[in-house]
């Protein structure tokens, strides 16, 4: 029952998050009240000719790559092949595939993966891509939540296979270390939430700019207090700044780094899924990846049930992520 609360809330986190995903934070907090979907996907602020990327074959409650992508990686876990970037890739694509065939086309969300099921590079250049970037994209962080549950001395080596298999870079290496060992301090261990990024910084060896930035975090105060300055501590520079994405609003971006520690604050400072749902919304940006991460953690954690009624009927593919956490519950740690 406990995975399927986790999956099940990425799922929610992720096609909730998706319908306001790269908004303003200030358009949100006036115009989304949880009360209902709102699709504002055709209203990104992007390029007309790119703006297809986030509005062609989408649909309102479908699950974007973040949920694929975790679905992806449990199913690795479970095949009886080593644990390796091969097998992640091999996992993922057969999982994107599973969606062509099931709705005529490819999942929503994509970043740099699209360019390698599309055949327009191999995953080689997409590692060469990401590999030296100052701002690795967050995909790493956003399908490690299920490595948590695993046996804890293999954490952070599966985590940095993870982020290796598409973006071998040590900001994201980091980010999917540090969600993989909050989701095990929060679920497997049940430590108190005020101390998640005390555990993670106990059990990852974090680099020096990884080092302030928790550093800066942990001093800061109540979500509902926080101020505009506090938000560019946590979100990195307001309105985000090229080459960021999405430039030139106030929210998270695509970055590895911002993502995780914009995660583990909103779980040091959340009561359930439903609150850490808000608070991830609440933030602006990219927010599907945030809310799936913050809502499925709490969701194992804390269970559904504060979750509105709405959003557990509407969320694509409710059968088959259980089906899915009922074999995966069968390996991971009570």
């Amino acid at each position: 029952m406990k995975m399927e609360n986790l999956l099940v809330g990425i799922a929610i986190g992720d096609a909730f998050g998706a319908g306001v995903e790269f908004q303003d934070r200030d358009w949100i907090r006036a115009n989304v009240d949880f009360s209902k979907f709102i699709n504002a996907r055709g209203d990104i602020k992007i390029e007309e000719e790119r703006k297809k990327i986030f509005t062609q074959n989408y649909s309102p409650w479908d699950y974007t790559d973040d949920t694929e992508m975790t679905i992806g990686v449990i199913k690795a876990l479970l095949s009886k092949s080593t644990f390796s970037e091969k097998l992640l890739v091999e996992k993922w694509t057969e999982e994107y595939q599973k969606g062509i065939v099931e709705k005529g086309f490819g999942r929503n969300g994509h970043g740099s993966m699209s360019w390698y099921y599309n055949g327009e590079k191999t995953i080689d250049e997409i590692r060469d891509f990401q590999r030296n970037r100052f701002n690795p994209g967050n995909a790493p962080a956003m399908r490690s939540v299920p490595l948590g549950l695993i046996e804890e001395k293999m954490i952070n080596n599966f985590a940095k296979i993870n982020a290796n298999a598409t973006h071998p870079n040590i900001n994201a290496i980091i980010s999917s270390q540090c969600i993989a060992q909050a989701t095990n301090y929060l679920i497997v261990k049940k430590g108190e939430a005020k101390n998640v990024i005390q555990y993670c910084k106990s059990q990852v060896e974090l680099n020096e700019s990884y080092e302030n930035y928790f550093k800066q975090i942990e001093e800061l105060g109540s979500y509902e207090n926080l101020t505009n300055s506090d938000f560019e501590i946590l979100c990195g520079r307001q309105p985000i700044p090229p080459p960021y994405f999405l430039s030139g609003i106030k929210g998270v971006p695509s970055d590895s780094k911002f993502t995780t520690g914009s995660v583990l604050y909103i779980l040091k400072n959340s009561k359930d899924a439903f609150d850490a749902l808000q608070k991830s919304i609440w933030l602006g940006g990219d927010v599907d990846s945030l809310a799936s991460i913050t809502t499925g953690i709490m969701a194992g954690r804390n269970g559904l049930e504060s979750l509105p009624k709405f959003m557990l009927e509407n969320v694509e593919g409710v059968p088959y992520l259980k089906q899915i956490a009922k074999s995966f519950e069968k390996i991971i740690i009570k």
